[in-house]
């Protein structure tokens, strides 16, 4: 089959001596011309550090941004830590030009065994209103900006956005009064979403802190972001829940994410941490 947008745009190629390249598109960028999404950076670099080991799916992958990337080439340079039956420890360094843009800590392992049911899990997946009765924000956006209207954030046309109309009034200055966003997502070209996906989608979203009223629009630049993978996701929409319940005097927040598959299991969780509004 075509690759898909998100396979061509993290797709890798090997130098020799355990580096890599990749190239970041400007197509994943929050604002056209910005930098690119954190878990779209992540999701580079993962594709380069699985390439020299037996276990493809990456189940916890931490990322510390050390500068904003910009779009155009990459190189990775990545390290085994250690390889073992069951999982491999890899490291991965981002760079461009002379200065290193991220710093990465991983470890994979093969989720194709993971099936059936679960053996405990205490929370829900989000009882958001069904698919149909969302806002088609990917569409809205689209549409907006070819009225003349702001520019629809580029990675937005990347996915198929469906969110509950209560958690998109922010938009229009009327915030939700908590920090919380999510929905319903899948790519919006068809594409097969994997456990690299995940690492993107669990990124896609506006921060959660937008929609607490407690402060202005503005860039939220991410410090660290993890995220912990569980199982490879059934076809389908993506469930979808980011959380921040705690903006401290010193400007940090954190956001917590959670992602349901169609099947109703629980495939993966993040946290990050973000600077506030800037």
């Amino acid at each position: 089959m075509p690759a898909s947008r998100f396979e061509r745009d993290t797709a890798i190629t090997a130098i020799g001596g355990g580096r890599y390249q990749g190239a970041i598109d400007p197509g994943w960028a929050v604002i056209d011309g910005a930098a690119p999404n954190g878990g779209y950076v992540m999701a580079i670099a993962a594709r380069a550090m699985r390439e020299p080991l037996p276990h493809p799916d990456p189940v916890t992958l931490t990322a510390h941004f050390l500068a904003p990337p910009e779009p155009g080439q990459v190189d990775i340079d990545i390290e085994v830590i250690r390889t073992g039956r069951r999982h491999s420890t890899v490291t991965a360094r981002l760079h461009q030009g002379d200065r290193e843009r991220a710093r990465l800590l991983g470890t994979f392992a093969d989720l194709a065994t993971v099936t059936g049911d679960d053996h405990r899990v205490d929370r829900l997946p989000p009882s958001w209103p069904p698919v149909d009765q969302c806002v088609d924000a990917t569409a809205d956006g689209a549409s907006r900006a070819q009225d003349g209207g702001y520019p629809a954030p580029p990675i937005l046309l990347r996915f198929d956005h469906r969110m509950p109309a209560a958690l998109t009034t922010w938009a229009q200055g009327e915030p939700l009064g908590r920090g919380e966003v999510g929905g319903y997502v899948d790519w919006a070209d068809d594409g097969v979403m994997d456990t690299l996906g995940l690492l993107t989608v669990a990124d896609c979203y506006p921060p959660a802190v937008f929609n607490t009223g407690d402060s202005s629009l503005g860039w939220v630049p991410t410090i660290e972001l993890t995220v912990q993978i569980r199982r490879r996701p059934a076809p389908g929409y993506l469930t979808t829940r980011f959380t921040t319940e705690a903006i401290t005097a010193g400007g940090y927040l954190e956001e917590d994410g959670e992602l349901w598959d169609a099947d109703g299991h629980l495939v993966a969780l993040s946290r990050q941490l973000a600077l506030a509004p800037r």
